[in-house]
């Protein structure tokens, strides 16, 4: 085999492979745009969505079922999302009604609901068991004063009949109650104090101030309205 001949066929085979990779890439872009049309990163496919459920449980996992259009930041079109109140996750669904969901970090930490402004956001916040990293509503945020409410739902196992005098209870998704969480100076969101005297105590400098006001207000930190009102009291500081 001659030298030029060699060549020849190594500039074939060259070009051959880049034609290759060029073709692959445009098929992989592609499915990247179905998948994320930004090409932003900020949709994973998530296999376990797109199975039906065949499980035999009451309730739901969702606080709204159906798919609403949303504003998410980082992503500059409206996608359609739902949260699932037992995972913690944002799914989203495209419009072959396939499903994905939302990746957990930034930028894409805040998912407003149109038209109704409800905001979601991805945040650090301490509970009792510890920090944290989960979405949860804005209720109230103003002067550096932030309100959020943490949604949940958990699984209740099914119970089986001890004996022919007890039933067998299914197993089902329930609500838990409502948790309310506070963000001051834009710091970790900790959790809302249980009592009026635990709420002086996280602001000893205004405990009169919060004294008086819990004197000349109805308010019950069970309350989501009454919780609503003492933040934006605060936020006045």
């Amino acid at each position: 085999m001659n030298l030029d001949k060699l060549k020849t066929m190594k500039k074939l085979l060259i070009n051959t492979l880049l034609l290759f990779f060029a073709v692959f890439n445009g098929n992989a872009q592609g499915i990247l745009d179905v998948i994320d049309p930004t090409f932003s990163g900020a949709l994973l496919r998530n296999s376990v969505l797109n199975k039906k459920d065949l499980t035999k449980t009451e309730g739901s996992k969702y606080f709204v079922e159906e798919f609403r259009l949303a504003e998410v930041s980082g992503i500059s079109q409206k996608i359609m999302v739902r949260y699932n109140a037992l995972t913690d996750i944002i799914e989203v669904q495209n419009d072959k009604k396939e499903l994905f969901s939302l990746t957990k970090k930034d930028p894409f930490n805040t998912i407003t609901i149109i038209p109704f402004t409800d905001k979601i956001k991805l945040l650090n916040y301490k509970t009792k068991e510890g920090e944290a990293n989960g979405y949860l509503v804005e209720l109230f945020n103003q002067n550096e004063v932030a309100l959020y409410r943490r949604d949940r739902i958990s699984l209740q196992k099914e119970k089986e009949a001890i004996n022919s005098y007890t039933v067998a209870t299914p197993a089902r998704y329930v609500k838990t109650n409502d948790e309310y969480f506070l963000s001051l100076k834009n710091e970790n969101a900790i959790v809302m104090p249980k009592n009026k005297k635990e709420l002086q105590d996280l602001f000893p400098i205004k405990k009169e101030e919060i004294a008086i006001y819990f004197k000349d207000n109805k308010f019950s930190l069970k309350d989501k309205k009454s919780i609503i009102e003492i933040a934006k009291f605060i936020s006045k500081f």
